[in-house]
């Protein structure tokens, strides 16, 4: 059977923790490089672009052939915009600001279509208010339904476990290593999102973006 939950999560908003504790308290599949378990059906799916098919998932759109949304729950991660793009972006080989800042408009896509969903249930999450951190993990996989109580954890072990797993894939990146965006940089990316979502982006980034932060996140 699909899922019919799914995760919306441009690269780098931390996913593989999130997919990590789906794992080892469900002891279902999630989509994407082979964390605990192997094989089966994936408890949800996933899309770090809703306009795109992703490699290692079943994603294929958020409508049917009807028109009719596919997806019961839906959840948006939502990492500081310019971390997220410094993280992605720079350094890499072959990628320039401005391409970067070019592929970084499904950021800006990603809320958009999340925000058009009529009939799913929606909720936000935010990276900073999730990663490592325990009541933030337990209150997504609350909104899936899951029961962290039916099993014994500890979750400073499960997050050594997660970061092992992460490096063994992805390498040691050292803080002091990573490249800063110039201010010129972060102003065009502001912009850009401005841009896109209207008025909408100081409730879904104003924490960001904006001196004084929106109150709550957009949950609905």
């Amino acid at each position: 059977m699909a899922a019919r939950f799914l995760v919306i999560s441009f690269q780098r908003s931390g996913l593989n923790w999130l997919r990590y504790c789906t794992e080892y308290f469900t002891g279902v599949r999630t989509p994407g490089r082979k964390q605990i378990i192997a094989e089966g059906s994936v408890f949800f799916d996933r899309a770090h672009d809703v306009q795109r098919k992703p490699g290692r998932s079943d994603y294929t759109g958020l409508y049917d052939a009807s028109g009719a949304e596919i997806y019961e729950r839906v959840a948006l991660l939502l990492r500081n915009p310019y971390d997220c793009f410094t993280s992605h972006y720079l350094g890499r080989a072959g990628i320039t600001f401005r391409k970067g800042l070019e592929q970084f408009e499904a950021y800006a896509v990603n809320i958009i279509k999340f925000d058009a969903l009529k009939e799913a249930r929606k909720r936000v999450f935010f990276f900073e208010d999730f990663i490592n951190n325990e009541e933030g993990t337990l209150g997504f996989l609350s909104f899936f339904g899951i029961d962290p109580s039916a099993r014994l954890y500890n979750f400073s072990e499960m997050i050594e476990a997660s970061r092992a797993w992460y490096h063994g894939h992805h390498g040691l990146f050292v803080e002091r290593e990573r490249p800063e965006l110039k201010t010129k940089e972060r102003t065009a990316i502001a912009r850009m999102l401005k841009r896109q979502l209207g008025q909408k982006v100081e409730h879904y980034l104003g924490r960001y973006l904006f001196e004084d932060p929106f109150p709550s996140p957009p949950n609905t």
